[in-house]
């Protein structure tokens, strides 16, 4: 707890105080980058204190083989991600993972944005007209440390391993070598779909969390370790041995409230998980609602303040409506989708909700159902159990039923949450005192999928290009006159050079902008009507505020009939910038 703690305290830090330093600094870069210095240090002295107050709990329980096992294979795969989350092959800049084309690259040009723009709460870069919608927390320490000398690519690496090892720590806290598994190999039985030569992805939407979110959601490399953390800090303080009659101390309350109340910057979903849970865990520990209450005066307001700033409390244009109905998830009526996606795992969470009902106080103590469960599962009859699964049973129920986010694939933001939390109880109450040979084959029927789609997807001979260096390199000299905050009209790419390197562009990726909930259809049009050089084109360009327009391959690839002047000009390079 203690080293982790005192990381993630720093980091929360920074990034909360380098919002109120930017807006008044105009920007990270103020004062030939001050403000960005004094962010961090405000972080390190942060973390100093966290240390110091923390205190050290040890854990002697022995490592069993196959725990260590999970740790070996964790930090295998972490190194493998991480160090290959964006390297060079020859001109290429390329990734391992075909999740990460669009995330890393949207990622680099909200790191660049946010390193350069001097006005706070900044605009969206990739939407002309808008505030940024998207908690920057990952990336605006990652703009920190730019600022302060360190290369993008260098600082995605570093972070990405840090908050690998500071995940890994945490789950093992939280439910040990049971949860590395949880996140490494989760899955039904799509996996086996690679024994046919098919790809597990097109035959399931619960994918690999570890390589579809744990990789390409940066905030997870912060609420990950955060959330887990203070979850761990609940159970051990309200349901485990108590010292002398007293609440034990394993996150002093200033930690907890730093923590939660910065998350909404890192990961809305799992601000709104941990809230829903602590609510819950108050409910049924009596005793311990007066720390909870607590807790909730210190780190609610900032929550809610940070969570209205990074949807829709900075203003611009309406976002479009996220909530909505929608049962079956992502079904769509097809009959085989439970059981390629979730397997074994939805039963057995249900029958773990079913045995921890109250049966002795819905039947008679005496009655034969009481005396089978309490026989069979010794340890049914759990506060704790109950709650903690029951709010992540009930999360996990309501993202089956109802859309939080415009693009319905999004709630496995918050169901990974449900699942990690549910697996330690579940191995424990239904799989622990089971034989041998029960447990190999459930860990297998529940975890066999999902290592095979992991050892495929951090296979070496994957690898996809995002852009040429070459490329980026031209396309960043050609843009050294342009002022930084200036918008740019180019071809809304994934990889977009102009967008990658941190300058706002009328209208970026279209997979980006709707998953983000954001209402672009008008400048999209606007867009299209000034690349084809629609009459009047000119004064749409000065409505929407964009004063410089690109003009190279991917523009002529996209609007090949346009009718600007300088549309079907040759030259030895298409780069061009007006």
């Amino acid at each position: 707890m203690r080293l982790p703690g005192a990381i993630l305290s720093g980091v929360a830090v920074a990034v909360a105080s380098a919002l109120p330093l930017a807006r008044f600094g105009h920007g990270l870069n103020g004062g030939h980058g001050s403000v960005a210095w004094v962010a961090l240090i405000l972080g390190i002295i942060a973390a100093f204190f966290a240390w110091r107050i923390i205190p050290e709990v040890k854990e002697f329980r022995p490592i069993s083989i196959w725990e260590w096992m999970m740790i070996a294979i964790f930090a295998c795969a972490s190194a493998r991600a991480f160090f290959w989350l964006i390297y060079t092959d020859g001109d290429e800049l390329k990734v391992l993972s075909p999740n990460n084309l669009g995330d890393l690259s949207l990622h680099l040009a909200f790191i660049h944005w946010l390193a350069a723009t001097r006005h706070w709460w900044p605009a969206s870069p990739i939407l002309v007209g808008d505030p940024l919608r998207y908690p920057p927390g990952s990336d605006l320490f990652n703009s920190l440390l730019l600022v302060a000398g360190v290369p993008v690519i260098q600082g995605l690496l570093w972070c990405g391993l840090a908050g690998a090892a500071l995940t890994g720590i945490a789950l093992w806290r939280w439910g040990r070598g049971i949860a590395l598994a949880a996140l490494l190999f989760n899955g039904g039985f799509a996996g086996y779909a690679l024994l046919q030569g098919k790809d597990p992805d097109a035959v399931s939407e619960w994918k690999n969390l570890f390589l579809t979110l744990f990789v390409t959601q940066r905030g997870f490399l912060f609420a990950l370790p955060a959330g887990l953390l203070l979850l761990s800090a609940w159970r051990e303080e309200n349901f485990e041995t108590r010292d002398h009659g007293k609440a034990r101390t394993i996150l002093p309350l200033p930690v907890q409230a730093l923590l939660l109340g910065v998350m909404p910057l890192f990961s809305v979903h799992t601000a709104l998980f941990l809230g829903v849970t602590m609510v819950v865990v108050a409910l049924f520990h009596p005793q311990g609602r007066s720390r909870f209450i607590r807790l909730a005066s210190f780190a609610w307001p900032p929550m809610a303040f940070f969570g209205w700033l990074v949807t829709s409390g900075a203003g611009g244009h309406s976002a479009v409506h996220a909530l909505g109905w929608q049962p079956g998830w992502m079904s769509d009526g097809a009959a085989g989708f439970w059981f390629w996606n979730f397997g074994i795992s939805l039963p057995l969470a249900g029958m773990l909700c079913l045995v921890l009902l109250p049966w002795e106080k819905l039947l008679n103590p005496r009655s034969s159902v009481v005396r089978f469960v309490n026989e069979i599962f010794p340890k049914a009859n759990s506060p704790e159990a109950r709650a903690f699964v029951w709010p992540a049973a009930l999360i996990f129920a309501s993202c089956l039923l109802i859309r939080f986010a415009p693009w319905p694939w999004d709630n496995t933001k918050l169901m990974l949450w449900s699942w990690v939390v549910i697996i330690p109880y579940l191995w424990s109450i239904l799989m622990q005192n089971r034989s041998v040979e029960s447990r190999v084959i459930v860990f297998l029927l529940l975890f066999g999928s999902g290592a095979a789609t992991l050892e495929a997807g951090l296979d070496g001979r994957h690898g996809y290009e995002i852009i040429k260096r070459s490329t980026l390199d031209a396309t960043a000299s050609m843009l050294r006159h342009v002022p930084r905050e200036a918008v740019i009209a180019c071809a809304p790419e994934y990889n977009q050079a102009v967008l990658m390197l941190g300058h706002p562009v009328v209208c970026g990726y279209e997979g980006n902008l709707w998953s983000h909930g954001l209402d672009y259809k008008d400048r999209l049009a606007a867009l299209n009507s000034i690349m084809m050089g629609d009459p009047g084109w000119r004064q749409r360009a000065h409505a929407i505020h964009a004063s410089w327009m690109l003009w190279s391959e991917p523009e002529a690839a996209r609007w090949p009939a346009s009718r600007l002047p300088w549309a079907h000009e040759t030259a030895p390079s298409l780069h061009r910038l007006y």
